[in-house]
């Protein structure tokens, strides 16, 4: 059960506070809110062929990328070379899922061959169906993308680029949306459908304007009931040994989030991204 708080505070399921939300007078983000507004009722889903074969589950121990995104706020004053990459390691261990496949009977190939693989899978759209077997990227030579990634890290760093398109990418201007309860329990009941569906799904997760801020993006590949609603177990690129867990209440309308190494509890808002070529 929900209680109160310091001050008359509400408390989410264990004890801790929501974060205080501190909005600001700034005009560019009013109108980024009003335009995100809008395309959040315009972001569209890919259809789901009935005839495809519901593949595997996401598994966290197979297929996450054994390296994690550094984060600098835990590394003051160090030059790291793999940090804010979040966005795109998301998105690219969805497009794994859903494009590749591992042949661990098979030789290993080359290092050029592997990259060559890696830019095929990466190339592809990442708000599509996943593929079936006959027409995904054959990885030889590794079971899983963790191990693969474990044995290739530099080739596949390498194939990310630069982590530009990771900080400032034009699908995360919508942090600056105060998204509604009601867009909040679609969003829920939507990755419930997707999750079952087989489809792994890339969020943004953002306390945006906290002082304490969080902008991250997480892969969202199982839910549970929870006390007052859902809970989403997601890959986080930040940590991809444990699972992050997202927690939807249902009254409330709204996610939360629990304490990470780098980041406090509370009040959250989410969206997808990689839905289409523009969202």
């Amino acid at each position: 059960m929900s209680g109160l708080g310091r001050a008359g505070e509400r408390v989410r399921p264990g004890g801790w506070p929501p974060r205080q939300r501190r909005w600001y007078p700034v005009t560019a983000l009013g109108v980024a809110t009003a335009i995100g507004l809008l395309a959040a009722a315009c972001a569209g889903t890919p259809a789901a062929d009935p005839a495809a074969e519901p593949r595997a589950r996401f598994d966290l121990e197979h297929d996450a990328f054994a390296f994690a995104n550094l984060v600098r706020a835990e590394r003051p004053g160090w030059n790291d070379s793999f940090a804010n990459y979040c966005l795109l390691i998301s998105r690219s261990a969805s497009q794994f899922y859903r494009f590749a496949r591992f042949a661990p009977d098979q030789s290993p190939a080359s290092p050029e061959e592997y990259a060559r693989l890696v830019h095929e899978v990466m190339a592809r759209p990442a708000w599509a169906l996943p593929a079936d077997d006959a027409q995904r990227v054959s990885i030889p030579g590794y079971a899983n993308l963790r191990d693969f990634s474990a044995a290739q890290e530099r080739i596949i760093k390498e194939a990310f680029g630069s982590n530009v398109l990771s900080m400032m990418h034009w699908r995360t201007w919508r942090v600056g949306v105060d998204f509604p309860p009601e867009h909040q329990e679609r969003l829920a009941h939507e990755v419930i459908d997707e999750v079952d569906a087989g489809r792994p799904v890339p969020l943004m997760i953002t306390n945006f304007p906290h002082e304490d801020l969080l902008n991250h993006s997480v892969l969202v590949y199982e839910h549970r009931p929870g006390q007052q609603g859902t809970d989403f177990l997601a890959y986080d690129p930040n940590d991809p040994g444990s699972p992050l867990t997202l927690y939807y209440d249902a009254t409330a309308r709204a996610f939360w989030v629990g304490p990470l190494t780098y980041s406090q509890p509370g009040r959250i808002r989410a969206f997808r991204i990689y839905t289409s070529p523009l969202f």
